[in-house]
């Protein structure tokens, strides 16, 4: 039984730390996706802001 045991270790050692890598990459993009889709909200906030302006008459400054 111990010959077994220790013929799987290596294997799921080595699996757990392939799947701790990709779950951390695939974090990190998420990361990033958000960040990027929040810098964008904030973008078409400030556009619509200005066109607001502009349509009041108003100088943007």
């Amino acid at each position: 039984m111990f010959e077994i045991v220790s013929a799987l270790v290596p294997p799921l050692v080595v699996g757990g730390a392939f799947v701790a890598g990709v779950v951390h990459l695939v974090r990190a993009e998420n990361r990033a996706k958000a960040a990027e889709s929040q810098e964008r909200a904030r973008q078409r906030a400030a556009a619509a802001a200005a066109a607001e302006r502009t349509d009041r008459g108003e100088q943007s400054a």
